[in-house]
């Protein structure tokens, strides 16, 4: 799983927030799961790993109170949240033999508006490992601003520019079509409206 962190994930255009719905889809998954490794890879401009497990509540517990705030750098860097996952699919496969390449898939859920990296190359090189990527598009194609918060978790105001004009933040969504796209994955869109 990659969980876009980025600031813009903090756009409520999705139900509480692009971020905390998130959260809350990935626990229900987690629910269903029985068996299955999980790895995540939380990302904004740098990404911070957890390796594949079945300890689904330890995996809960590295999103589940992990904010934009609490990232190194900020941005969103979708391509190295490819690479990481993929680092940790390969390293799955090296000390599990070849049973671990089999249904090998990351998931990843993110705004898809990609700042700082190669997003399509890093879906290249997943389908050259053959692994799938389906892509969870959390956002409105029409767009949304991106609040900022103080020390209490208030809202305080809405992000702006360097000319003071305010961010709003839009879906990708051709991004994460090509990258389902190459990858053979999918495309799922968050529904704005389900709590």
């Amino acid at each position: 799983v990659a969980l876009d962190f980025s600031r813009s994930m903090l756009a409520t255009d999705i139900y509480p927030s692009r971020l905390e719905r998130s959260k809350r889809e990935l626990g229900e998954l987690l629910g269903t799961l029985a068996g299955d490794r999980v790895g995540v890879v939380a990302f904004a401009g740098e990404t911070l790993t957890y390796p594949p497990t079945t300890d689904y509540d330890a995996v809960k517990l590295l999103w589940l109170d992990l904010h934009p705030w609490d990232m190194p750098v900020g941005g969103t860097a979708i391509g190295r949240a490819i690479r990481a996952s993929l680092d940790q699919l390969v390293a799955l496969r090296q000390t599990s033999g070849a049973n671990a390449t089999r249904g090998q898939a990351i998931l990843l859920l993110t705004d898809g508006e990609d700042t700082d990296s190669e997003p399509l190359d890093a879906a290249d090189e997943a389908s050259k490992l053959g692994v799938k990527i389906f892509t969870v598009g959390v956002g409105s194609r029409s767009g949304e601003l991106i609040p900022e918060y103080d020390q209490h978790g208030k809202v305080t105001g809405y992000v702006k520019d360097g000319e003071g004009k305010y961010v709003t933040s839009r879906l990708g969504e051709s991004t994460l079509v090509e990258i389902a796209r190459r990858t053979s994955g999918e495309v799922f869109y968050a529904d704005s409206k389900r709590f």
